[in-house]
């Protein structure tokens, strides 16, 4: 359904930057070899799983040797989730020598407040869409759940200035966003079908949509990777190609002054992006992850 598309693009996708959910044990991260994986498989960064416990939205975290040794971990974000999700993560980030992270704006060093795009008027909506989904979901934000003050964090996104001239530059508006999101979606093979608004309805009558409202859009989250490498084809966009760029860049910086344990932190969106040039660049995948980022336990 196109409502449920819409809010998901938002939070996944144009969510530049993140904007209490029960108290759950921290999810573990669930090793797994490659596998099955070939080497031209590109690797699915975020899925919806469902089994006899539950159901949950998983996000990956794949790590990559260079030829020099060096280890790169791609994590995958999903910008509001449970907060045992971003315990999870803290914990891990502590055992990197760098964790990169996104925020289009100044480093977390230089601002006075954690807002969504720095502050930037043109970029408040977006604070305003996380933030109602946070409320309507029942979830943690990630701006609130992750320790960016930690001393091995590094930013490595493209200031407002930059990222708006990139968009200039590829004459990149909502719009033409939103039309390039509707193109991709009308060629996506998707798995089951788009819930009605009927179905809609009847959850919203409930006393407490939250748990049944994750379940659709957790759903919808887990074809948006087919929907992203579809809007980056023809010249890619400013939201995830030139911010994976820059990315990429600050690693390269990182590796040149002695690191050799390192992550980046962003959007499970980006990420298929970056593992193509990062495989470009001749690393190889090592391991595969998952971490829950929704737990949706079946009801009693």
């Amino acid at each position: 359904m196109k409502t449920l598309r819409f809010l998901s693009l938002l939070v996944a996708v144009t969510a530049t930057v993140s904007a209490p959910a029960a108290e759950t044990k921290p999810a573990p991260a669930s090793p797994a070899p490659l596998g099955g994986l070939v080497e031209e498989e590109a690797t699915d960064f975020l899925r919806f799983v469902e089994n006899d416990d539950g159901e949950s939205l998983q996000t990956a975290i794949v790590t990559y040797v260079s030829p020099a040794g060096v280890k790169v971990d791609l994590v995958g974000a999903v910008h509001i989730a449970d907060k045992a999700y971003f315990d999870a993560l803290n914990a891990r980030f502590k055992t990197y020598e760098a964790v990169l992270y996104e925020l289009v704006g100044r480093p977390i060093e230089l601002r006075e407040d954690l807002k969504p795009g720095d502050g930037s008027e043109k970029l408040q909506w977006l604070g305003q869409v996380q933030e109602m989904m946070r409320k309507i979901l029942k979830l943690e934000s990630q701006l609130r759940g992750i320790d960016y003050k930690a001393k091995n964090f590094v930013h490595a996104d493209m200031s407002v200035e930059g990222f708006f001239e990139s968009q200039e530059a590829k004459k990149e508006t909502f719009i033409t966003l939103w039309f390039k999101a509707m193109q991709a979606q009308g060629a996506l093979d998707r798995d089951r079908p788009q819930p009605s608004m009927v179905e809609l309805l009847m959850i919203l009558r409930q006393e407490d949509p939250s748990m049944d409202l994750k379940r659709l859009v957790g759903q919808e989250f887990d074809s948006m990777e087919k929907l992203i490498m579809g809007m980056e084809s023809n010249g890619g966009t400013s939201i995830i190609g030139e911010r994976n760029r820059h990315a990429l860049e600050v690693l390269e910086k990182e590796i040149k002054a002695g690191k050799k344990r390192l992550a980046i932190f962003y959007g499970a969106a980006h990420l298929p992006d970056m593992e193509k040039r990062l495989l470009a660049q001749g690393y190889r995948r090592e391991k595969l992850e998952w971490v829950k980022a929704w737990d949706l336990p079946w009801e009693e």
